[in-house]
């Protein structure tokens, strides 16, 4: 029933997280309600929230909750977990070219191997470092190298170890990573104290504490500290041990141990009492040491730390050897061997085979034959090791070589590569040089030809408005002159016969009369309707229009026709209005019969809400309106257009043809 409400709430969780990816917190499935949980509820919950998790949409949100699900399994010891997901977050960045994040979880996937399959670990933790140097992210191939060298340092390898922390060191140099910087001079600091060499070890002890005062101004959290500043104290002790100084050592050892420690630390207790134990012991102080040990292995053994539960062992037995109660030494030491050799832990099985040779006299012999025999084993597997090691990257520098020499012959085609899009590039610049100079010369040409028609139509629209007044005047003269004066005498003489009493003919007369005054008054006003004026007709600019339409019609493929709404009052327009209007129906003309390959071109010219619309329309090849660059003849043309305050629209897209819309606001009212 509890699994059943764990999942439950999982599911909720996750499927929360379904609906809207960015709201989901990793921490509200792995938050404190998680870490609250036993062990044994904590790999069910973990294992029930793994196929809720693959159907999270947002790939950085699900990443981020693998890489916290892989590393819960991993402080579980539940390696294989661990590396399943690690290996699926490494897939899914692959898959996104997320350098960063493979590298990461290769580190990952190393973690899980470093107890049980050292080459596989250093296999992946070489990877991960292969990855950052890629991408130049120094604080993470100085992680790298530090897992590297600490996988070297558990197996022995001491040497090589402090080769690559030595490199991650430097990798550090001038970063503020304070956390990774104690650790790599923590690590240096063990690896000589393997290497007997304590004051060395003593100088970066130093330099670690120096690099935890570092880090602890950038984090006012004085827990995140705790452990660090306790290790080191440990190992600073351990130094003291080594190098005989043991009242050194129980002071500061004994400075450090507070009830704080002991309740919310139980742990780094355990290990601090266990090292006090031991300098006491050594100093000869045996009955506060006894007490200590006690305390140290009850404290090991309800916290399942079996390693811990080793170390106090052999302690416990050389407490017994050095009472000179060999029994009891015996049994301490015994169960030690049997410990260290379950755990692998072949420098433990060595001490006790020592303490074992000493303390079990009769079988001296026997416990120091072993000794030789697993010695020799210990050596040969890390040479083993250190050949495993030297052999994957051997051929990790191998496949880098082989991939330097393919980036330089891609690099050599890049070169070849650039060079030609460089001369195709000046070859097509130079030929559009050439292009534009014969487009600069035809637009010289069209400027110049476009002057001899404007001139060429002022001459005709000057001939035939004088033609047209010289036609008028003598019509109106001889209407004038001659006809109405003949009526006028008809008129008069009408008027004489008047006298006549005949009432016939009265009436008669009277009627020719008002006919003879009708005709007089219809024959003025035709003659004053025939006088003009010089500017622009209603017919004129609609003439000028068709004009240019039939000429285009001469000339082009395309088949160009016109509609004008009978609305239109161009002598409302201004001449420089309607010159535009002209010029600017010219041009697209022009561009209609270049580019548009069209059969059909309509211009059509109408009114709304006193607007005057004048739309060109054709069935054309078309283009792509944003992605084409304007001509000079367009930029002409939108020029004309916001000099008459015209609003000029172009819908267009390939294979659809053109359409073209001007808009001009309604002309000003004429007096």
């Amino acid at each position: 029933m509890k699994r059943f409400f764990l999942f439950c709430v999982v599911a909720f969780f996750l499927n929360s997280c379904n609906d809207n990816d960015s709201l989901y917190n990793v921490d509200s499935v792995l938050g404190k309600a998680y870490h609250d949980l036993p062990e044994t509820r904590k790999r069910d919950y973990l294992d029930s929230i793994q196929k809720n998790i693959q159907v999270i949409s947002n790939d950085s949100i699900k990443i981020q909750l693998l890489y916290k699900a892989a590393a819960e399994y991993y402080y579980l010891k539940e390696n294989k977990s661990s590396f399943k997901l690690s290996n699926q977050i490494y897939k899914l960045s692959q898959k996104r070219k997320d350098s960063f994040n493979m590298g990461r979880a290769l580190y990952y996937m190393g973690d899980c191997y470093e107890d049980f399959q050292k080459d596989s670990a250093y296999y992946y933790y070489k990877e991960s470092e292969k990855i950052f140097k890629l991408i130049k992210n120094d604080d993470r191939t100085a992680k790298a190298l530090f897992n590297k060298a600490h996988l070297l340092f558990t197996e022995g390898n001491y040497v090589e170890s402090e080769v690559e922390v030595m490199k991650a060191l430097q990798k550090l140099r001038g970063t503020d990573n304070y956390e990774l910087i104690f650790k790599c001079y923590y690590l240096q600091s063990s690896i000589h104290i393997e290497l007997e060499e304590f004051d060395k070890a003593l100088e970066y002890l130093k330099l670690a504490q120096k690099a935890l005062t570092e880090l602890r101004k950038t984090n006012k959290n004085a827990d995140y500290f705790h452990d660090y500043d306790v290790i080191a104290i440990v190992a600073l002790c351990n130094v003291y041990d080594k190098k005989g100084q043991y009242n050194k050592s129980i002071g500061e050892l004994e400075k450090i141990i507070t009830p704080e420690l002991k309740s919310k630390y139980p742990k780094l207790y355990s290990s601090v009492i266990g090292n006090l134990s031991y300098s006491k012991m050594k100093s000869g102080n045996f009955i506060e040491a006894k007490k200590l040990l006690d305390e140290s292995i009850n404290l090991t053994k309800r916290n399942k730390d079996d390693k811990g539960y080793l170390y106090k062992t052999i302690n416990f037995g050389e407490y017994y050897l050095l009472q000179h109660d060999t029994a009891s030494a015996n049994t301490y030491f015994k169960e030690a061997l049997f410990l260290a050799r379950k755990l692998k832990s072949g420098k433990e099985v060595l001490k006790a085979l020592h303490f074992l040779s000493v303390s079990d006299y009769p079988k001296a012999n026997s416990y120091k034959d072993e000794y030789v025999k697993v010695s020799d084993s210990i050596v040969k597997q890390q040479r083993i090791s250190r050949d495993t090691f030297a052999r994957i990257e051997y051929e990790t520098s191998k496949i880098e070589n082989t991939n330097k020499t393919l980036n330089d012959k891609n690099l050599f085609l890049i070169i070849v590569i650039t060079l030609s899009v460089i001369l195709f590039l000046v070859i097509i610049i130079i030929k559009n040089k050439i292009a534009q100079k014969k487009e600069t010369a035809f637009l010289a040409q069209k400027k110049v030809a476009d002057e001899e028609l404007f001139n060429l139509i002022s001459d005709f629209q000057v001939q035939l408005v004088k033609t047209k007044e010289k036609e008028q005047n003598r019509i109106s003269k001889e209407l004038h002159d001659g006809i109405m004066n003949q009526i006028y005498g008809v008129r008069l003489n009408l008027g004489f016969l008047n006298n006549l009493d005949n009432p016939e003919s009265k009436e008669k007369r009277l009627f020719y009369i008002t006919e003879l005054q009708r005709i007089e008054k219809e024959v003025r006003e035709l003659s004053h309707g025939l006088h003009t004026e010089t500017n622009f007709t209603q017919a004129d600019f609609e003439f000028l229009l068709h004009a240019l339409v039939q000429s285009n019609n001469e000339i082009a493929s395309t088949n160009f026709s016109i509609t004008v709404t009978e609305k239109v009052n161009w002598n409302a327009y201004s001449s420089v209005i309607k010159v535009n209007i002209y010029r600017i129906l010219q041009e697209l003309f022009l561009n209609v019969n270049k580019y548009a390959k069209a059969s059909e071109c309509t211009l059509t010219i109408s009114l709304n809400n006193n607007s005057m619309i004048i739309e060109l329309e054709d069935n054309g090849i078309g283009f792509e309106v944003v992605n084409t660059t304007e001509g000079i003849g367009l930029m002409n043309v939108k020029a004309r257009a916001a000099t008459i305050d015209a609003e000029f629209k172009i819908i267009s897209k390939p294979n659809k043809g053109t359409k073209i819309t001007l808009t001009l606001p309604s002309p000003p009212e004429t007096e």
